[in-house]
């Protein structure tokens, strides 16, 4: 769930960016190092082929342990019930990032794994690996990821790619807008199944209580194509939730030296 674009000038004659604009670390940290959150959210399909009724709501927790030097590790657990007419999803999802970070940008890799249980006997398993960096500027951020991995069920087996690319725009320290978007290939036998998505958030937090209120729209793409055929369809999704965090004093410092990686789990 379960997440704009930028314009700059400047003086032909001067730097693209000026001094000012990069973002300076404050002087005291907290929490020894440990920076976490979890979050609620729910979210409702309000436009669907077929119009069909489907509602889901999410709980995902992330811890970032900074190891000293600008080494850091990140961790990520997540679970989703969907709701598809009379039908119900579980999905259980998990993440693994390493990674350096300074006042300017972040480099590293990430594993993840997957788990859709559909309510039959069987299950599909989704795991990938990948890179993933970020840019820090004083009011925004951009970051990307690239993956590779397999989808799994019954025996079957699918190479799956994936790539995204965001914006995190700071109208304050404490509010911030989103924008992300993603593309996500399932691939076997000729046969692609293609997933584009379009995510725009809000998050506001509150400077004396550890709490964000988040919400946001989200639009979807997806295809199936091989043979000389293809099917389509999209939908939009309205969606609300609150991020509890731990041992960061506003959005922009948790992003800065808690958890900077978003959940890159959108196989199903």
């Amino acid at each position: 769930m379960s997440s704009a674009p930028l314009a700059a000038a400047a003086d032909i004659d001067g730097p693209l960016i000026g001094a000012d604009d990069y973002y300076e670390a404050p002087v005291e940290q907290s929490s020894l190092g440990v920076t976490g959150y979890i979050e609620g959210a729910y979210g409702s399909v309000i436009d669907s082929p077929g119009d069909i009724d489907a509602d889901a709501w999410a709980l995902r927790g992330a811890v970032n342990f900074d190891a000293g030097g600008g080494f850091n590790l990140q961790t990520d657990l997540g679970y989703a019930r969907a709701s598809i007419e009379n039908a119900n999803t579980n999905t259980y999802n998990g993440a693994l990032h390493g990674y350096y970070r300074d006042n300017l940008y972040a480099a590293g890799v990430f594993v993840q794994a997957a788990r859709l249980d559909a309510g039959f006997d069987s299950h599909i398993n989704d795991y990938m690996g990948g890179i993933e960096g970020a840019y820090f500027q004083d009011t925004w951020t951009i970051h990307g990821a690239a993956g590779y991995g397999q989808a799994r069920w019954e025996g079957f087996h699918a190479d799956h790619y994936m790539a995204a690319l965001g914006a995190r725009v700071y109208a304050t320290d404490n509010v911030r807008f989103d924008l992300d978007g993603a593309l996500d290939r399932i691939t076997d036998s000729g046969i692609d199944y293609d997933i584009r998505s379009l995510k725009l958030t809000a998050n506001y937090r509150p400077e004396s209580f550890p709490v964000t209120l988040f919400g946001g729209y989200k639009y979807a793409d997806e295809e199936v194509s091989g043979f000389g055929s293809s099917v389509s369809g999209d939908s939009s999704t309205i969606f609300g939730g609150l991020r509890f965090s731990y041992g960061s004093n506003s959005i922009k410092d948790e992003e800065r030296f808690g958890p900077t990686w978003s959940n890159n789990s959108r196989s199903f």
